[in-house]
């Protein structure tokens, strides 16, 4: 009887070592993938929200207020603006997005890039429409409910506000100056 449970924990054991080598084998190549994937779209927001630039030199990011600014050029290599990527806690956890900035202090653009909001509400910040209204506008914008927000979620819209302009001061203040 003692010969069986050494034989069943040994064989257990075989079969754990076995398991956690596989998964750590899975977890090493899936982690490279998910990487290049993370990368992949973050560069092709930063294309959508500073359209003007061509190419961007992370070489030349200023980092400011724990937000990093990489310099976007155009194709003439003048420099056109900064695109950086932001995290506020909303309703539902972190919502993500990348911000373009233009050289005076206005938003070009924005594109959400990861939200755990509210289906049906608070995730209607991710429609492209409710995104572009950003456009054009300054550290100077008050919010406005009945403008910046939807009717049964006020607290994405204005959490997407709230990092919109303490990404504006962090520019005006480090990156700006």
């Amino acid at each position: 009887m003692k010969n069986r449970f050494v034989h069943y924990g040994a064989v257990l054991l075989i079969i754990a070592a076995v398991s956690a080598g596989v998964l750590g084998a899975v977890n090493d190549f899936t982690k490279t993938v998910i990487q290049e994937n993370e990368l992949k779209t973050v560069n092709q927001a930063r294309m959508k929200v500073l359209s003007v630039a061509k190419s961007f030199k992370q070489d030349e990011a200023v980092t400011t207020e724990g937000l990093e600014f990489i310099p976007g050029y155009n194709e003439g290599g003048e420099l056109v603006g900064y695109v950086t990527t932001v995290a506020q806690p909303g309703y539902g956890g972190d919502i993500k997005w990348v911000m373009g900035i233009t050289k005076d202090g206005k938003i070009a653009g924005m594109d959400i890039i990861g939200c755990q909001e509210t289906p049906g509400l608070g995730a209607k910040v991710q429609e492209r429409e409710w995104q572009d209204h950003w456009i054009g506008e300054d550290k100077t914008h008050e919010f406005n409910k009945s403008v910046d927000a939807f009717a049964g979620a006020t607290i994405s819209p204005k959490a997407i506000y709230d990092g919109l302009m303490r990404t504006l001061a962090a520019y005006e203040n480090g990156v700006r100056k």
